[in-house]
């Protein structure tokens, strides 16, 4: 496929059918993803696959635990936000439900060139969160990783749906992986999930983009 045409053809898929992925096609797009450009090839990203209902169920319940957590907390001031809350979690969980692999991804923070400098220079904490956090090269790397999934994804046939939706069950879901795996290696935080399956909705419609000219500057 013609690069183009990949990137154009990839899409945000909720909806799949019931056929699962095999564990080759898996392994390339985690291949994909293992090749993504990293500051100082840092690759401070961890894959934990989960294609099995079995275990996609323990994710969703890990989320939906959480969710209720802070539902609970939020109804004694605010009983609408809470059950919008609720909603919410309920609508995200349904198509990591339907989707057969869920890959959860871990990152590691990265401190970016000119941070240490900057610091023993006398630079203000303001500075320094802003380099740090704002950029935040260490959530592009992960960024990139992602993308070539996606992308491998698409090329194979499959469609994928990038998620941070769950980012508020973040430490809940990084137990269930030590729990399920034995995982421990330090620093490490949960930052997304990606759904994939063969797409169920064949006539599936991006979103309107911008137009490039409202997006992009020539500096002369």
């Amino acid at each position: 496929m013609e690069y183009f045409d990949l990137i154009s053809k990839r899409q945000s898929i909720r909806k799949y059918k019931e056929e699962g992925i095999p564990r080759k096609d898996i392994e390339k797009i985690l291949d994909a993803a293992r090749i993504a450009p990293s500051g100082k090839n840092l690759q401070n990203w961890r894959f934990f696959v989960l294609d099995t209902k079995e275990n996609i169920n323990l994710l969703c319940q890990v989320i939906a635990d959480k969710n209720e957590e802070i539902s609970a907390k939020l109804e004694k001031d605010d009983e609408e936000a809470a059950n919008r809350f609720r909603k919410f979690c309920k609508n995200f969980t349904l198509f990591i439900k339907n989707a057969p692999v869920v890959i959860l991804t871990l990152g590691k923070d990265y401190l970016p060139s000119g941070y240490h400098e900057m610091k023993k220079s006398g630079a203000s904490e303001e500075e320094l969160n802003y380099l740090a956090y704002k950029p935040n090269p260490g959530m592009q790397n992960i960024g990139a990783a992602m993308e070539h999934m996606t992308l491998a994804a698409t090329d194979l046939g499959y469609g994928s749906c990038w998620l941070t939706s769950a980012n508020y069950a973040g430490e809940e879901i990084v137990n269930l992986i030590k729990e399920k795996t034995g995982f421990d290696e330090e620093g490490f935080f949960f930052t997304c999930l990606m759904s994939f399956g063969v797409p169920a909705d064949v006539e599936h419609k991006s979103p309107k983009r911008k137009e490039l000219e409202d997006i992009c500057y020539f500096v002369d």
